[in-house]
């Protein structure tokens, strides 16, 4: 049947398809408004270094000290694991070093200062540390780095057991065995008995200050003499192996929780 619609009509329906099919190819327009690239957070080094005494005197290794139980012993091996690093600036914001996971071997002189980078660029007032492994990292299979245990074998025991966060051996005169030896292999990240311990020492009115172009020193003594006394002295007549976790590992532990001091800061 032929349409009887107006011709007027048709050519106006046919006008309005024309305009939607020109409205639906129309292009949009182009976006010339970016927004600016953020421009990154300027960052520098802090080196931080942990020196070793014996109350006041540097620790040599294999040279008679009197501890403050008033034993002779002599240092053969200290090492112990530092972790969980934070730097708090003037301004109480923060910086947590990723991955920080650090062995310090006092044997080696390339080891009891650790080179921290990537620090954003500022004035620190103190930090925080742990002596230790966290016990997430203690059991998350197979690590790398100073966590490593193919590189680290000597402060490992098992993936059961974990790290040893502190070794110390000697010798000292009260040992009653022929090779007067003494060893001290801290260990325990859980329960009742673990011996992480957290460190959290101001920098007094010194600050450290951060640049792109300026790497600061932050010295930190460590005294051996505190693994032996207060809160609990130990006697080498019958605590000379302590090798296993538990409640006597705890008591060295409590015993090293305020054996690292800070010292100085050195501004380049």
């Amino acid at each position: 049947m032929i349409s009887k619609r107006p011709i007027h009509l048709l050519f106006k329906g046919t006008s309005l398809c024309l305009l939607l099919i020109l409205m639906a190819c129309k292009k949009d327009p182009v976006n010339t408004n970016t927004d600016p690239t953020p421009t990154p957070e300027a960052t520098g080094k802090l080196n931080l270094e942990f020196q070793a005494k014996v109350d006041t005197a540097r620790l040599a290794f294999n040279k008679l000290y009197i501890n403050l139980n008033g034993d002779s012993l002599m240092v053969t091996k200290f090492n112990y694991f530092i972790s969980n690093i934070v730097l708090t600036k003037s301004d109480n914001s923060v910086y947590s070093e990723s991955e920080s996971y650090h062995l310090v071997r006092h044997t080696s002189a390339t080891s009891f200062t650790l080179p921290l980078s990537n620090v954003p660029v500022g004035n620190y007032k103190s930090i925080s540390f742990m002596l230790g492994v966290d016990s997430t990292r203690n059991v998350s299979g197979t690590q790398s780095g100073d966590l490593d245990p193919v590189n680290v074998s000597d402060m490992f025991w098992s993936w059961n057991t974990g790290y040893i966060f502190l070794k110390l051996e000697g010798t000292a005169g009260n040992v009653p065995t022929s090779d007067k030896k003494f060893q001290f292999h801290i260990g325990g990240y859980g329960g009742i008995n673990k011996t992480q311990r957290r460190f959290n020492l101001s920098f007094g009115s010194a600050t450290a200050n951060v640049k792109e172009t300026a790497t600061p020193l932050v010295q930190l003594n460590v005294d051996v003499n505190e693994v032996f006394t207060k809160p609990y002295k130990l006697d080498f007549k019958t605590q000379y192996n302590i090798l296993n976790q538990g409640t006597t590992a705890k008591m060295v532990a409590d015993n090293y929780a305020d054996m690292i001091r800070f010292n100085l800061v050195q501004n380049n």
